[in-house]
């Protein structure tokens, strides 16, 4: 929140306002800091949030919406749908370190996504019974004090810190707010004692807010090294750029199409990109080269743009790697190499690219690049009009096949709606036919932990309400992703999603990639895939209409189509909806 919309309560040095306990303050902070939404699951160790949101609402203090979830798991998902599609933070409080413990696999989501959510717990009391306010009471609390509930998240997290009685709460929440919101962005941790929360306030508190202390601003490159990249780009005869993560900062798509189209470079997404990068319908994207045959590639937010030796870019093509943390210092262990590393944002990385390159280009260039323009835009028509046929084909297959339905799925989204792709094995598919142009409105999970989508899709509708949302979901991910949980939160405040379930009764990891593995094993050639099947599946329509919203199951590709435009028409009427299609499993598939 910037300076100039403070609340007429506040005072010219640091914001003061009337405050009883520390949770005021807490709840003051986030609000002030941008947070709207706190994503609370209810425990008996945080009950000073929902005493700190109702004081706040009653007398006009600021605080953000207290918003009850069902698990936290689908609580800490719902916070990075509201960053995601805002990038602004936004809260969570669980309860204590088993709290912390059901966040589970959202927290490698947050990590790798670079989600700038505050992450919050109350912790067991450590006061002697009757000694202070929120002192020790029940025979629990003695079993729920581990020796660093911060060690839980801490991998996970760029800070951690326990709020302690010397701090000024208002600014500890300030602070972690400008570490997450400063790139790297990324989740931060706060423990928050019962008894600390609940310390008297005496008559107001002040701290500065988190635009106050400031977050840093991007990155510019050198001007000789933006020289350096534009003259490669213009030289090579078969150049592309590689993204994956950049759309998470929206104004970067609009640089990268301008130095896109300045120099009819194609333009290749990841297929873990959790983004849109670039405008999926445009000419140049997707008609690239691999890695391995392009001669200079620009890789931006892009951390595994290849897989090494068989991916690896050709002896002397020149390499340049955009990122605000350019050598990866998430990953462990990293076996890139790159003549250039840029250690700067997306989107100054392109625009001083562009300005560079638009002072070196010859006539010769100029028609060099007209001519790869051309074939890049009759490449792209015969990559469309053969993704159609093969579409069209695959709809006259029973049972149905995944590429139909992302194909319908396709037809029937508005330009604005929010697609999130969490399909997993049929994820080539929902890329395939997503057609989404505008920043913002396709999303993915940016690593490897199953169950991001329903959480994600009920906050990015509570931060979106105005779109369609729309999630697609392979089956084995949505029931990671405790769907009666987010289905209820979408019922019970108003912000319904679709979702669309790639029914294949079956995991990837469990057959496709144990034949991979074992393609002359036991389990392949004797036919048993147990652990990786599960045949019948759970009935997800009915799993819908238990918290409240619609369902419904498709078993014929002639009736996906209708299917998915009754689900939507539910969705936009107010009721959360769910389609299941009826698809083989992965093994028919490969059998077939």
């Amino acid at each position: 929140m910037a300076l100039q919309e403070r609340p007429a309560v506040f005072d010219e040095q640091w914001g003061a306002y009337g405050a009883e306990e520390w949770a005021d303050a807490l709840v003051g902070a986030m609000k002030l800091g941008g947070i709207d939404h706190l994503f609370f699951v209810s425990g008996s160790e945080i009950g000073f949030y929902q005493e700190a949101v109702a004081r706040a609402s009653t007398r006009g203090w600021p605080t953000p919406r207290l918003v009850t979830v069902l698990h936290e798991g689908t609580a800490l998902n719902a916070a990075l749908g509201v960053s995601m599609v805002t990038g602004q933070p936004s809260a969570t409080a669980a309860h204590v370190d088993v709290g912390l413990f059901n966040y589970g696999a959202a927290l490698h989501s947050a990590w790798k996504a670079s989600y700038p959510v505050l992450i919050t717990s109350g912790t067991g009391p450590r006061a002697y019974p009757n000694s202070m306010a929120g002192a020790r009471n029940n025979t629990i609390q003695w079993y729920q004090e581990p020796r660093d509930q911060g060690e839980i998240v801490r991998q996970y997290t760029k800070m951690d810190h326990r709020l302690e009685h010397q701090d000024n709460p208002g600014l500890m929440v300030s602070r972690l707010l400008q570490v997450a919101m400063s790139e790297p962005k990324g989740p931060v941790y706060l423990a928050v004692p019962r008894e600390t929360a609940m310390l008297p306030m005496a008559g107001s508190t002040r701290f500065p807010t988190r635009d106050e202390l400031g977050v840093a601003r991007p990155s510019w490159p050198d001007p000789a090294d933006a020289r350096t990249v534009a003259q490669w780009l213009i030289e090579a005869s078969d150049p592309c750029i590689y993204t994956a993560h950049s759309g998470r900062n929206p104004g970067s798509v609009a640089e990268l199409v301008r130095l896109a189209e300045l120099l009819a470079v194609p333009v290749m997404a990841d297929r873990v990109s959790s983004t849109l990068t670039f405008p999926s319908t445009h000419p140049l994207f997707g008609t690239g080269p691999a890695p391995k045959d392009a001669d200079a590639l620009l890789i931006i937010e892009s951390p595994v743009p290849f897989i090494p030796p068989e991916g690896s870019p050709r002896p002397g093509a020149k390499i340049a790697w955009v990122d605000v943390d350019p050598v990866q210092s998430r990953f462990k262990t990293m076996e890139y190499r790159a003549d250039l590393w840029l250690p700067v944002d997306a989107g100054c990385a392109a625009r001083a690219i562009y300005d560079a390159a638009t002072g070196m280009l010859s006539r010769s260039d100029l028609s060099r690049i007209a001519d790869r323009r051309a074939r890049l835009e009759e490449r792209k028509r015969e990559l469309a009009a053969a993704a159609d046929e093969r579409a069209l084909a695959a709809g006259a297959r029973r049972p149905i096949h995944p590429m139909w339905v992302a194909h319908q799925l396709g037809k029937i989204l508005e330009p604005d709606a929010v697609l999130l792709d969490d399909a997993l094995s049929n994820s080539s598919y929902v890329q395939t036919f997503q057609r989404r142009s505008e920043p913002g409105t396709f999303f993915r999970r940016a690593a490897s932990s199953g169950g991001w989508g329903s959480g994600a899709a009920f906050g990015a509708k509570l931060a979106r309400p105005e779109r369609d949302v729309v999630l697609a979901t392979g089956d084995g991910y949505f029931m990671f992703s405790n769907p009666v949980a987010g289905l209820w939160c979408a019922q019970h405040y108003g912000a319904p999603y679709l979702t669309v379930v790639f029914v294949n009764r079956s995991y990837s990891t469990g057959t496709t990639t144990l034949r991979t593995t074992y393609p002359e094993g036991e389990a392949v050639t004797s036919g048993n895939y147990d652990g990786g099947v599960f045949d019948p599946p759970p009935d997800f329509a009915k799993v819908a209409e238990a918290a409240n919203g619609y369902g419904e199951t498709v078993r014929e590709p002639e009736d996906v189509a209708p299917a998915l435009r009754r689900g939507l028409s539910h969705v936009r009427n107010g009721t959360p909806a769910v389609i299941a299609v009826m698809l083989p499993t992965l093994v028919e598939e490969m059998d077939s």
